[in-house]
């Protein structure tokens, strides 16, 4: 009977969570989109991906509540540059996750500045 009682602490017991939740860790993106050659491909696309899902979640919300408001005419390299400057500049981002790395990063970029009233 002791040992029911054992079993039944130690599988109660949460695993500990991981301390970065994601598919990718910021620091996998920087190593990622580093070269300039076949990978950069990847990083551009990683980058339009999280940034679509981005602002296809974005566009649930009303227009007051949005953070991000990319400029007309931005491409996508240009998007990627800004984006990875910001992420490579505070070594803090690194364990994150990609994606949330990426929000904020997007959000100091291209944040919405509030509608002021005529």
């Amino acid at each position: 009977m002791a040992w029911l009682l054992i079993l039944s602490l130690v599988t109660a017991i949460p695993a500990p969570s991981p301390s970065v939740q994601g598919f990718m860790s910021a620091a996998d993106l920087a190593v990622l989109c580093e070269p300039q050659d076949e990978a950069s491909a990847l990083c551009l696309g990683y980058l339009v991906g999280a940034m679509d899902q981005l602002l296809a979640r974005q566009a649930r919300r009303s227009a007051a509540r949005h953070t991000i408001c990319l400029p007309k005419g931005v491409t996508a390299e240009a998007m990627r540059d800004a984006i990875m400057t910001r992420l490579t500049r505070d070594p803090r981002n690194r364990p994150e996750a990609a994606a949330d790395a990426i929000r904020q990063a997007a959000q100091a970029e291209y944040g919405c500045r509030a509608v002021q009233p005529d």
